[in-house]
């Protein structure tokens, strides 16, 4: 070979450096290259030539780079996103004032998936492997290309997802958040409830969840409790002879702490339907408590603007502390490195805060809302509940419950429940409502012994401070009917 033969230098060099190297080895090697585009002669005097259009070529590299870098900033600034969209989104040409302008829109088969990811992983009841494939079954695929055909999310893209703060409405470029102009898939504190257990399962000495059983995580042992210890029961598939045997045992007993045997999954599964049902109200009284609920959001307007003073101190003070740590990357005193991640942080906490003084007045409506819901599923919970799929199943049960205690006896398995503060104080109220009746109801002997010795109107309800009630302003049972003399 004695000619190499490219277009120009420019599409070839990036540098002079790069150009002089390969030019001297192709001459040891007695080969000679020509460009198509330019004609610079024989000799020193083209030798010259091609020296200093290398030069130039390499300063034109970099200016160009220079000029596409402060585009792009001031692209971001404006709210606009840079490269191709994000999976969930689209790149779309639209019609302004007769000018076509290239913006982002939501994906509307995608976007519900993505966001639905989010809320089930942000549960902490899923790995990101079980995600994936949940994932896979509902259809969720990447864009297809002309090189590539649509194919399921990996696990590593779903991580990646899971991670990008583009889909709370913000830009992440050069170690920055930017308000963006695209629409948000998911709300900013949704994100760093995802972030958390993400950050949690990165720590040394854990690992992401390999098993899921809609009970898993409610389930503690009582025998630890009456020890002093916090010992969870862990879901187990054994497969032998027979095929695939599921039953929980505790993590104690895995450290040689606890004595309790292994529980089979049917036993505990009766046990919880049974717990269920328990927890079943009667219809009147039902009805007792939206007439309360009702007049307690009446008296909740007037608390409304307390809360929203409280939520614009909080951005104040995150205010300050992002103008602090701007004048410490001024100062130089912290590596670039952390004060991106705490900058990146407080940004996401001022969003998460401007959202919630945003919808301040609607999350109380929500939280009632939630309340008339729990009592709802409160007249026939076993019937909702035997109705209901496995990944319902343990929606309704977190309504329900914080805790489930387990304790296995001669006689049997025994199961304790510790309710969740709205559904507590739904059973306080019963309790106060069955005495209180009860201390109403004539009889024609031993009446004051059925009196309580405290008065049931006088303990404090924590009915509203649950779930967005959080002003205590429902009146006394003694408000809803006339006091007994």
């Amino acid at each position: 070979m004695k000619y190499v033969v490219i277009y120009m230098r420019s599409r070839v060099f990036r540098n002079h450096f790069d150009a002089a190297i390969v030019k001297r080895s192709l001459r040891e090697k007695g080969v000679e290259l020509i460009s198509a585009k330019e004609n610079f002669g024989d000799g020193y005097m083209g030798d010259a030539m091609e020296a200093i259009t290398d030069v130039v070529n390499e300063l034109q590299v970099r200016l160009s780079g220079e000029d596409i870098k402060i585009k792009m900033a001031h692209k971001v600034e404006r709210g606009g996103t840079v490269g191709c969209a994000k999976l969930g989104y689209l790149n779309a040409r639209k019609d302004f004032d007769g000018r076509l302008v290239n913006t982002i829109d939501v994906d509307s088969v995608r976007a519900p998936l993505i966001r639905w990811a989010f809320e089930q992983y942000s549960t902490g009841q899923h790995s990101i492997m079980q995600l994936q494939i949940m994932l896979e079954d509902q259809g969720l695929t990447t864009r297809p290309s002309s090189k590539r055909a649509a194919r399921p999310l990996s696990t590593s893209q779903l991580a990646m997802i899971l991670r990008d703060p583009y889909y709370t409405g913000v830009i992440r470029y050069k170690g920055r958040l930017y308000p963006g102009r695209h629409e948000p898939i998911i709300s900013k504190e949704l994100f760093l409830a995802v972030q958390k257990i993400l950050d949690g399962r990165n720590r040394k000495g854990d690992r992401d969840r390999t098993h899921f059983h809609f009970l898993r995580g409610l389930l503690y042992c009582a025998e630890c409790k009456e020890a002093g210890r916090d010992s969870r029961l862990v879901y187990s598939q054994n497969t032998g002879h027979g095929g695939t045997y599921e039953y929980y045992l505790c993590t104690a007993k895995q450290r040689g702490l606890c004595s309790m045997p292994s529980v089979r999954l049917d036993d505990v599964e009766e046990a919880v339907a049974r717990a269920v049902a328990a927890e079943e109200f009667h219809t009147e009284e039902l009805i007792e408590i939206r007439d309360q609920v009702r007049h307690a959001l009446e008296e909740m307007q007037s608390h409304e603007q307390e809360e929203k003073d409280a939520l614009r101190t909080q951005l104040a003070k995150l205010e300050a502390q992002e103008d602090r740590l701007i004048d410490l990357a001024a100062d130089g005193k912290l590596p670039s490195s952390k004060l991106r991640e705490r900058l990146e942080a407080v940004t996401l906490q001022k969003g998460a805060v401007a959202e919630k003084l945003a919808r301040t007045g609607a999350r109380i409506q929500r939280g009632v809302d939630r309340v008339y819901a729990s009592f709802d599923l409160l007249e026939k919970p076993r019937e909702l509940y035997e109705s209901l799929p496995d990944s319902a199943r343990r929606n309704l049960l977190g309504a329900f419950f914080t805790k489930l205690n387990v304790l296995i006896t001669e006689d049997g398995l025994h199961l304790t429940s510790e309710r969740t503060e709205i559904n507590e104080a739904f059973h306080e109220w019963q309790t106060h409502h069955r005495l209180t009746s009860a201390a109403h109801t004539p009889t024609k002997t031993k009446r004051a012994s059925r009196i309580p010795a405290e008065d049931p109107a006088s303990v404090p309800y924590r009915l509203t401070q649950s779930k967005g009630l959080n002003k205590p302003v429902l009146v006394g049972l003694t408000g809803f009917e006339p006091a007994t003399p």
